[in-house]
């Protein structure tokens, strides 16, 4: 996955903060990303779905979808800059994609689509 957001992006510094006072490296997945959605989270709106929430928060999901990223990659060997850039440009990508579902399914529902 090619990155694009740039090192001085307040979200990457934020997950940057988050993770490089610790040994990350022997963290799960899971922690990391957690934490990375949590840091990114100062601010940024989580797509919210239509309809009732039965499901997990937007932020697990943001997280699960983060962890899949990383399952993808040796990331305990990337340095903790580019970890925080990718995680943070998964994110985006996650949240674009989200909100076109979001858009797509309530044209549906509401019979437009």
């Amino acid at each position: 996955m090619a990155v694009t957001v740039p090192a001085g992006d307040a979200r990457v510094v934020a997950v940057r903060a988050a993770l490089e006072p610790f040994g990350w490296q022997s963290f799960t997945a899971q922690l990391v990303c957690s934490r990375a959605v949590a840091a990114m989270d100062g601010g940024q709106v989580f797509p919210r779905p239509r309809g009732p929430s039965n499901g997990p928060s937007p932020q697990n999901e943001c997280a699960e979808a983060l962890v899949q990223v990383l399952d993808a990659c040796r990331w305990r060997s990337l340095t903790v800059d580019r970890l925080s850039r990718l995680l943070v440009d998964a994110a985006q990508a996650w949240r674009q994609e989200r909100a076109w579902f979001d858009i797509r399914l309530g044209l549906l529902l509401d019979g437009i689509g």
